[in-house]
């Protein structure tokens, strides 16, 4: 026996070795180091909350976890612990931690508010018998003791990937000395709108305590003085980014008599002093896009105003009596909820309503303490039309053009009519009509209905040279039609120059430059959103420009808040398909485009076929995308040339996806001003034909 094991001492040498590596390897299983951005969040004054109110602390805490929950996976991190009023959370990417923070703190400004505060960082992680390990834990979790509510922290580690990226703004704070950790760290606090930030000097947290040299004193002595001489720079350098002071939203105008042509007055009254006040350039003045959504609401005036992002609120009723109305308004402070001033119109005739609305919107500034150029002055009082019922047909037709349907579009367009019927002077209903030609919804192509746009929004500006709608419209045609990128960008800066508020000026000016690939379009794209932060259609442009600058995941999460808010938006199925394809999560992408919500043919010749064909070519399934491509032809050859272009080439069709291309170029298919950031035409940039398409679009 003894001799039969020395025979095998090679074979028994090698199992022994066999049995190490493998308790090596279980080992590691146990203890697995990798690189992670790490997020680190706290609840301020939770305990002292759970004291003195239990049942609005729980509120709190389930609206804490219900939104971070969803937040994290949609940004594809993993929460690895929570810690009752805090968690800790890992992300593969800087990003997806960083925009997760962002739409973190965004929405839990929403009732029940969350005083959250969040600390990030990005290092080696470990993870041992089922603890998370690491400096990386140990300084994010420093990072996020300095912090207060509603403030983002962040490393000088995370900092150094925000270079080239320009929607993130971020302020020094100094660099500290930690406890337990060797090295001083550079903090930044994040300044995007809506955050806090932390004052320099009243930074507390987990540090190291300072030792008290001989010097001491006289530092000290020098401190004091430094901060005495510099107090109102301080003052100014310190002060957190929260709301505009000057910001206002003009809430739906209450009808208080049951009387269906009121509804229509009150609403305008909404708007026109909605328009006066937009046209002050030191106010922000939320659109009526989002107003609106607020009409008939028991919600208490501080939420709606944080909702909208507003230091102030204006909210009114209209009682009728015969041919008289009467009307009241009321400034509110949001901050404060006092009521700040009011007045009461007594019973006039329907034809004084235009001073009515002057006379609101100059008080409004007046209370407000704002600056007025001789311009904004004159904009305050001016009356687009004397004619009380080509206002009121007026008012129809912009309720009618709000919907954005076929049907909704013809209602519009016989409104407007009315209208110039009764006052062939009219200018803002000319523009009317131009807006329900700018898109084709109306059954007519593009190069069929964009010159009457054109017809009409210039006829709108012989009789008003700055009016800001008209402006738009042309700045629109210029660029997203005739791709004259230039002149319409000076065009839409005319516009903004008489209304800086005008959210579709914004919007297609943030276009222009993102099609042009300049980093400038993610600033007016946000300032859009801003001014409309609840619309269907600026949000879901927000979530466009995302997928353009390859910010997949961004893009969804956007696309799934914006669903949330507006669910029948169709146009919300598009790019969240796309993007669900670009990040290779194939089932929920054809989920989405087989929803019966998914649009046909609306709004920019997207076609259902042409999407799900898309996916079965990228998914190897050829058959089934041939398939899809012959029925996207078949039906749509002369309406979705763009789309079409773009399965082709998935399908390695490159020369037919040209002749596609062109054939949206001559169709002038709204869709084909994306091409020079459609991700999927990069394999084409050097084809000569691809060159010449640019060249003829002024790429």
């Amino acid at each position: 026996m003894i001799y039969l094991l020395a025979g095998r001492a090679n074979e028994i040498a090698i199992l022994y070795l066999y049995l190490l590596s493998t308790s090596a390897v279980f080992e590691l299983m146990s203890s697995q180091r990798h690189l992670a951005a790490i997020l680190f969040t706290d609840i301020v004054g939770y305990t002292a909350m759970m004291q003195k109110h239990e049942a609005e602390a729980v509120s709190i805490i389930k609206h804490y976890h219900e939104v971070l929950e969803g937040l994290v996976v949609a940004h594809h991190g993993e929460i690895l612990n929570n810690y009752g009023d805090g968690s800790l959370c890992s992300f593969r990417s800087a990003m997806d931690a960083l925009h997760c923070a962002l739409e973190l703190q965004r929405d839990l400004r929403s009732a029940p508010s969350v005083p959250l505060r969040i600390g990030l960082h990005i290092g080696e992680i470990l993870f041992e018998n089922g603890k998370v390990l690491g400096d990386a834990v140990n300084i994010a979790s420093r990072i996020q003791s300095l912090g207060i509510a509603n403030s983002i922290l962040i490393s000088s580690d995370i900092q150094s990937k925000l270079k080239n990226q320009p929607e993130f703004k971020t302020i020094s704070l100094g660099s500290f000395q930690f406890k337990n950790v060797d090295d001083k760290i550079e903090v930044f606090a994040l300044a995007n709108e809506g955050l806090v930030i932390p004052h320099k000097n009243k930074l507390e947290g987990k540090l190291q305590p300072a030792r008290r040299s001989a010097n001491f004193w006289l530092i000290v002595f020098g401190l004091l003085l430094l901060t005495i001489t510099g107090f109102f720079v301080l003052q100014k350098m310190n002060r957190p980014v929260e709301m505009s002071v000057n910001s206002i939203a003009v809430l739906p105008f209450e009808n208080l008599t049951n009387d269906p042509e009121l509804e229509v007055f009150c609403d305008g009254i909404t708007d026109e002093i909605l328009n006066h006040l937009a046209k002050v350039g030191s106010l922000s003045v939320t659109s009526r896009t989002s107003v609106k959504s607020y009409k008939g609401t028991k919600l208490p005036i501080k939420e709606i105003a944080l909702k909208l992002g507003v230091s102030h609120i204006l909210e009114g009723s209209v009682r009728k009596s015969g041919d008289q109305v009467r009307i009241t308004t009321q400034l509110i402070d949001a901050t404060t909820d006092k009521h700040i001033w009011s007045d009461d119109y007594d019973y006039r005739e329907l034809k004084d309503i235009f001073p009515i609305q002057s006379d609101v919107s100059t008080r409004v500034t007046e209370v407000l303490k704002l600056k007025l150029t001789k311009q904004e002055k004159e904009s305050l009082s001016k009356k687009y039309t004397e004619n009380v019922r080509a206002y009121t047909y007026y008012l129809k037709g912009r309720k009618f053009w709000d919907k954005r349907t076929k049907e909704s579009y013809d209602s519009a367009e016989a409104n407007f009519r009315k209208a110039i019927n009764l006052d062939p002077h009219y200018a803002l209903a000319y523009s009317g009509l131009a807006d329900c030609y700018t898109f084709n919804q109306i059954g007519l192509t593009q190069v069929q209905a964009v010159p009457i746009a054109q017809a009409y929004a210039e006829k709108a500006l012989q009789l008003d040279s700055n009016l800001c709608e008209a402006l738009t419209t042309i700045g629109f045609i210029q660029s997203h039609y005739e791709y004259h990128w230039e002149e319409g960008k000076k065009t839409l800066r005319k516009a903004l120059l008489c209304n800086p508020n005008y959210e579709s000026a914004h919007r297609y000016l943030g276009n222009i430059f993102l099609f042009n690939r300049d980093p400038k379009g993610y600033d007016e794209t946000k300032t859009a959103l801003d001014l409309d932060p609840l619309s269907a259609s600026v949000n879901w442009v927000m979530a466009r420009y995302y997928y353009y600058t390859g910010k997949y995941d961004s893009c969804i999460a956007q696309l799934l808040k914006n669903q949330n808010l507006n669910p029948n938006y169709k146009l919300n199925k598009t790019y969240l398909a796309l993007s669900y394809l670009k990040t290779r999560q194939y089932n929920k992408a054809l989920d989405v485009i087989n929803n019966s919500n998914f649009p046909t043919l609306l709004a920019g010749e997207e076609n259902k076929e042409s999407y799900l064909g898309y996916l079965y070519a990228v998914t190897g399934k050829r058959q089934k995308a041939e398939e899809e491509l012959h029925t996207s032809i078949e039906k749509y050859g002369e309406t979705s040339a763009y789309r079409i272009a773009q399965l082709q080439l998935a399908l390695g069709y490159t020369e037919k996806a040209l002749e596609s291309l062109e054939k949206a170029y001559n169709l002038r298919e709204i869709t084909l001003i994306f091409i020079n950031v459609e991700p999927d035409f990069e394999r084409l940039r050097n084809h000569p034909r691809f060159k010449a398409l640019l060249k003829k679009m002024n790429f």
